[in-house]
């Protein structure tokens, strides 16, 4: 039997000049001005639930099931959704939370319908408006937790127009890189599609005149006196339009996500 020496000697550690390391907040929710993060407030929970469906229904006596006429042209429509979000403040002073709590609702109350952002889909922003603040205080813990609800518009849009491809807004597994822009000198035929969840209002940006012409829209002439003023709406899916003219024609839409 073999034994070991184990001579190991022993350094003491002083003290170090080290920070401690802290969480980053890196959820949060951004309101007409208010960012949780930036204000203390740490996400710890969201419920985003699918929205209720515009149903129209009829039961006719002696028939199984029903007569669904809650879809118009292909399309379905639902109601408002509702979006739910749980915050947490830590601070150990009563009045101290007292005041983080008026000042959520100063901060988020009353203000409309506005562009909501969440940290979990960045690629995307929300028309939504909040609709209550319940907070709960809990002076054994020195914390406080805030459930927000919003209402907002059942679709989120994209972030920028389809064509932009800022690199930090592409969600890769839904995402195309088309041209929306196209430089029109006689005739020519193209195809914008429409990868969204519905189908979209679109305007343009114009220089000279071009006319679009397919079954969806019929024929629409643009020029520099009405191309402000002049949308038409691009189904789901492919949109092939033919182009005279001549021009530079760009196409200015966000698609709408069911997400």
């Amino acid at each position: 039997m073999r034994f070991f020496s184990n001579d190991y000697v022993f350094r003491g550690l002083g003290p170090t000049n080290a920070k401690p390391k802290y969480l980053d907040n890196l959820e949060y929710i951004d309101f007409a001005g208010f960012n949780s993060a930036d204000s203390d407030w740490w996400l710890t929970e969201r419920t985003a639930t699918t929205p209720e469906e515009q149903e129209i229904t009829e039961s006719v006596p002696y028939m199984q099931g029903e007569y669904d006429f809650s879809m118009y042209d292909q399309e379905r429509f639902f109601k408002i959704r509702e979006l739910t979000y749980k915050f947490m403040y830590f601070g150990k002073i009563y009045q101290e939370r007292k005041a983080y709590e008026e000042e959520l609702k100063r901060q988020l109350l009353p203000h409309g319908y506005s562009k909501l952002i969440d940290s979990h889909d960045p690629v995307y922003y929300w028309s939504a408006k909040c609709t209550s603040v319940e907070v709960e205080d809990d002076q054994d813990k020195g914390t406080m937790t805030a459930t927000i609800t919003f209402k907002a518009y059942p679709f989120a849009y994209t972030n920028h127009n389809e064509g932009t491809d800022y690199w930090d807004d592409v969600a890769f597994d839904h995402w195309i890189w088309q041209p929306v822009k196209f430089t029109v000198n006689g005739d020519q035929d193209i195809n914008v599609r429409n990868i969204g969840s519905r189908p979209v209002e679109c305007s343009f940006q114009l220089s000279g005149f071009v006319t679009l012409k397919n079954d969806s829209i019929g024929e629409v002439g643009l020029t520099q006196d009405n191309y402000k003023t002049t949308t038409i709406v691009l189904e789901m899916g492919d949109n092939k339009i033919h182009l005279s003219g001549n021009g530079t024609i760009e196409f200015q839409f966000k698609r709408e996500e069911m997400i």
